[in-house]
């Protein structure tokens, strides 16, 4: 589709969707927002929960002790 397509689309839909009167349709729509944004699949979304139960268990590092140690490691990628 094309961006100008796409744009036009859009505030079609908006309008549209401002004429609404049928409750109903739009919790279907507040549903389907809702949706769109947790696309995560359950692996995901257990990493997520190990990570951060991880940093509440452990702690993090700081920035700037991690780039202390990057720079001993790979010093051929700071010297250019």
């Amino acid at each position: 589709m094309e961006a100008q397509q796409l744009q036009t689309d859009k505030v079609n839909i908006i309008n549209w969707i401002n004429q609404l009167q049928d409750n109903s349709l739009i919790e279907q729509i507040k549903s389907m927002m809702v949706s769109d944004i947790c696309l995560l699949s359950n692996e995901q979304k257990n990493a997520i929960d190990e990570a951060l139960k991880s940093i509440e268990k452990e702690g993090t590092t700081p920035h700037n002790a991690v780039m202390e140690e990057t720079k001993k490691r790979f010093p051929h990628l700071y010297n250019r």
